[in-house]
């Protein structure tokens, strides 16, 4: 999702130019609708399952025979580096992240300068070549089918065109890494929305990604009062449904900024991640995030959160007064 930021940026700049993008199974559902892009390519296996040779080869050759002028690479791999360079003809630019030199094979290598948020660092690219980044902002599309798909069931919840409180209690799993302390605990969660009804007035729909259903239902569990449970959905769904929302919540997660992508009102809960490199990028209007300070290794969490805790973590608290202090913000025009 954050290198949709980046994908705005060029398609404002190059209005008619073809702009395709080499994506995985897993974060297909991001894009595969998005007008910014015209062909998705199949990256298959490479950064999912590793980076097998024959897959690395086959992905470059996808690349080389698209005739690309430019090659943008967000990726701080350097066997993705090999694949652009494979995958390049002798004028093809190859504009990429050098994290330590493992960018050495693009032509122009964009160096990191300290932390800062990932879709920042993605902007970076554009800067490179002179692309004003100022209006930069994630973007997601929800496929056809899954706008109308939404109806039916907001119709029989009815919750058809009113306000509803959006809350997404799943996430910390992707082929890259399983973190399940980034989920903040079910009870929290129950009060929370118990809260938002009894103080903001406005029902609660509860939704998760495909897995999330023993989350979900542990959370309606804890509930005395009613609520909607769409149960797991696909991102395409759940991109539908946040669109509709007066306001989403949820875990730093990847349906977490699809909803800012699809322009909702998103308060995010952070717990080990940190909030410099991974908070909802968007306006202070449309975007807020609660989290409390621990020791986020350097290197981040990609090797676990050693140390973390949700008992020194976010309280129900701290969320319901970052919501509340949301709700109440009007959208800068």
């Amino acid at each position: 999702m954050f290198t949709t930021a980046l994908l705005g940026v060029l398609r404002r700049a190059y209005p008619e130019a073809r702009i395709d993008f080499a994506v995985g199974p897993h974060s297909r559902a991001a894009v595969e609708a998005s007008p910014l892009v015209d062909t998705l390519l199949d990256t298959g296996p490479v950064g999912q399952r590793g980076y097998p040779l024959a897959a690395m080869l086959t992905l470059a050759g996808r690349i080389r025979a698209g005739d690309y002028d430019a090659i943008f690479i967000p990726d701080r791999s350097p066997a993705l580096a090999l694949v652009a360079f494979l995958g390049s003809h002798r004028r093809t630019e190859r504009i990429g992240l050098n994290s330590g030199g493992r960018g050495r094979l693009h032509t122009r290598r964009i160096p990191l300068q300290g932390i800062r948020h990932e879709a920042d660092l993605y902007l970076d690219l554009a800067r490179a070549i002179g692309l004003p980044t100022n209006a930069a902002a994630l973007s997601y599309a929800p496929p056809a089918a899954d706008r109308k798909a939404v109806v039916p069931l907001l119709e029989k919840a009815n919750l058809l065109d009113k306000p509803f409180i959006l809350i997404h209690p799943g996430g910390g799993s992707n082929p890259g890494m399983t973190l399940s302390e980034k989920r903040w605990p079910p009870p929290n969660f129950a009060s929370l929305a118990t809260q938002l009804m009894r103080e903001a007035g406005l029902p609660v729909v509860l939704v998760g990604g495909l897995g999330d259903d023993p989350i979900l239902q542990a959370i309606a569990g804890l509930l005395n009062v009613p609520v909607v449970n769409f149960g797991p959905q696909p991102w395409g769904l759940i991109g539908a449904l946040a669109e509709r929302c007066a306001l989403y919540v949820g875990n730093d997660t990847g349906a977490t900024h699809l909803a800012v992508g699809a322009d909702a009102k998103v308060m995010m809960i952070l717990g080990p991640s940190d909030p410099r490199r991974y908070a909802p990028f968007g306006p202070p209007d449309r975007v807020a995030y609660a989290w409390r300070e621990w020791a986020v290794p350097a290197g981040g969490v990609r090797d676990g959160a050693a140390g973390f805790s949700w008992g020194a973590g976010v309280t129900i608290e701290d969320a319901f007064e970052a919501v509340m202090r949301l709700m109440a913000v009007k959208r800068n025009s």
